[in-house]
């Protein structure tokens, strides 16, 4: 299974609402992989694109941004995304979520066996606190976002395509060597804080389904996630979930340069195309709305297909227009469940 992640907007605090940035992550099974670079091929060609040259958006007129989005509607791939929008995200708001996660990051320090492991937890902590805050609003969507994939992109192609969850190849866009600290933090936090959400809130398993391929991310009764509690102080019930996210996430990890990845150039245009969406861009917002949503998936707790994080407590995170192209995605978004 290839996942490609990419992001768009610089998720700077706004003067002005409706100020939306996205990270879009598109879930792609391996037999996909040439269509979809011919697909992409094709694209290029149409706007006089050199094949080996990335294309954006705004290289594209709507007609044929459309036009691409119903062509990989036909593949089998499915869109996860979040947005936030940062003219709702107050910067005291912003700091006072970071300060508190990077403090959770070491509450536990004081019940660990080792001096090494407690000054790692300091310094990861350290390191989130001074993250810019628009990086860290990144971080948490992007986490958030992986979690998504996880957790309804198995349920999802555990009843479609279920050999494909034997492997999953995780590709990043890389944007500079500036980012390289926050590429960091994301590989040390990510695996331990999704395996800590997955034991808060287990994952969906389908009755009869076919995990014989994603079993091979199981613990095993002799390697159950001891660290969590070793090393966060976070109790681990025994017959709780068995996945082991540090190696689903790790195994098989890279971040990119985009121009040489066709999936993560899909990704990038996805995630493009969501934020202009919901910036009112296109001047079809609503036919971009349902052809975006045909690549989404119904969630089965009733929530939209895209996900919308804020920080500030005292507004809504949607306004008005946006709740409602939101609606238009999920009224043309996959079934979750197949019927048989």
């Amino acid at each position: 299974m290839n996942i490609f992640l990419d992001e768009s907007g610089s998720f700077v605090n706004a003067d002005v609402p409706e100020s939306w940035n996205t990270i879009a992550a598109y879930m792609s099974p391996e037999r996909d992989r040439r269509h979809l670079k011919k697909i992409l091929k094709g694209l290029k060609r149409s706007v006089g694109v050199l094949p080996k040259t990335e294309i954006k958006l705004k290289h594209l007129e709507e007609e044929k941004y459309f036009h691409f989005l119903k062509q990989i509607s036909q593949l089998n791939g499915i869109l996860f995304a979040i947005a936030t929008d940062a003219g709702r995200n107050q910067p005291s708001d912003v700091k006072g979520h970071q300060r508190t996660q990077a403090e959770k990051i070491k509450e536990h320090t004081d019940k660990m066996q080792y001096q090494a492991a407690r000054e790692g937890l300091e310094a990861l902590s350290g390191q989130v606190a001074a993250l810019a805050p628009q990086l860290y609003v990144q971080l948490h969507c992007q986490i958030n976002l992986i979690l998504e994939v996880i957790r309804s992109g198995t349920l999802y192609f555990v009843q479609r395509y279920p050999q494909s969850l034997g492997s999953f190849r995780w590709r990043i866009d890389q944007k500079n060597a500036t980012r390289s600290e926050y590429e960091s933090i994301f590989v040390s936090i990510t695996p331990a804080l999704l395996q800590s959400a997955s034991l808060r809130d287990p994952m969906s398993m389908l009755i009869g389904g076919d995990y014989s391929a994603f079993s091979r991310f199981d613990y095993t009764e002799e390697d159950r996630p001891t660290y969590l509690e070793d090393t966060y102080g976070i109790e681990v019930d025994e017959d709780g979930p068995t996945l082991n996210i540090g190696m689903l996430m790790r195994e098989n990890h890279e971040f990119v340069d985009s121009e040489k990845n066709d999936g993560v150039q899909v990704a990038d245009l996805l995630a493009s195309g969501l934020r202009r969406c919901f910036r009112q861009g296109f001047n079809d917002n609503e036919s971009a709305a349902k052809l975006l949503g045909n690549l989404m998936v119904q969630s089965c707790r009733g929530r939209p297909p895209v996900q919308f994080l804020g920080f500030s407590k005292s507004e809504n995170f949607v306004g008005d227009k946006v709740a409602d192209l939101s609606r238009l995605m999920q009224r043309n978004s996959r079934a979750m469940l197949v019927n048989k």
